[in-house]
Order: C-alpha cells, then structure tokens, then sequence
C-alpha cells in the first residue's frame, strides 16, 4: 500500500507518466501510443499553446512525425506559413528591406535525395493540437489543467500526487 492509499485517497496504476503536455510531452505520448505502451500525461495548463513559437521543424523530426503517422497532419497544419522559407536580415524595420540570408531552405531539392522528410515551418500552437488529437486517437490518457504536485520514488516505483486545478481534487 503506498502513501496515497493510506491517507484514502484515490490512486491509479500507469506504466508511465508525462508530466508536461507542450511539444516534448505531446511527441512522448504519440510514440508511446503509437507503441501501444499505456500512459498518462498531465500538463497544468487548460490547452495547447496559444503562441505561435518554435517554428522550425527539421528534417529528422519530420522522419519521425512520418514514422508516427502524422507528418500530413502536421503539414496541412502549416500550410499558413508554406512560402515563408526565408531570414532577412535588417537594421530596422522601415526604410531599406535589408539583406536575405536564404529565401528557401533546401533551392536545390537536394535533401529529397537523403531524406523522405524536409523542413516543416510550422507554429507551436497549430503543431501541438495536431500532436494532441493524434495522441489521443492512439489510446493516451491526456489530462489537462491536472498538475503534478509532488512525487516520491521508492523500490516499488514513483507514486506521484496530482491535483486538478479545476475540481480540485487529488489523485
């Protein structure tokens, strides 16, 4: 009986616990899902993000998003930033249109040659609810406003105390 139990609290069995329901955290949960491993995952705040930040998704992350079934997801996700592919660079931003470092990431195609995957300009907040729904289509339990209080590790494993921040209520 764990600490939990004890106290008359109400407990629950995972093989594993993500705490954490950003991009790292969602990315886990597909591929566990995509495994069949059993999981949860919490993350405190009510949804997905809402900022359009790291945009970038590379090759290799694409490769992976392929194998896991959900690169054309991802890419009618993006398809708002399609032709944005380029960085100028410029002292300021009105008057001269400054310098362009690149206007395309790959102007030869060259990568197609090494890779089934390319570079994928798409925004936090459209790549995680594509993540999301993928991971819950696989089986993942993913609860949101649910916060990872505490958690003590023993012999037997981690028991983790959890808090909805909606009821209020532990687990």
């Amino acid at each position: 009986m764990n600490r939990l139990e004890e106290a008359g609290e109400v407990g629950q069995h995972t093989p594993v616990l993500i705490v954490g329901g950003s991009l790292v955290g969602l990315s886990t949960s597909l591929f566990l899902g995509r495994l069949g491993v059993p999981h949860l995952l919490v993350e405190r705040h009510s949804g997905t993000s809402i900022h359009p930040r790291g945009r970038g998704n590379n090759v290799r992350t694409m490769e992976l998003f392929r194998v896991a079934g959900v690169q054309r997801r991802i890419e009618e996700a993006a398809s708002v930033l399609a032709e944005n592919h380029g960085i100028m660079q410029t002292p300021t931003l009105v008057g001269d249109a400054g310098e362009w470092l690149f206007k395309e990431i790959d102007p030869g195609g060259g990568l197609a040659r090494f890779s089934p995957g390319a570079w994928c300009l798409c925004s936090q907040n459209d790549l995680e609810p594509v993540l999301l729904k993928s991971a819950r289509e696989l089986g993942g339990d993913l609860r949101f406003s649910t916060e990872m209080l505490s958690f003590e590790q023993d012999a037997h494993g981690i028991t983790a105390q959890l808090k909805s921040r909606e009821t209020g209520e532990h687990s």
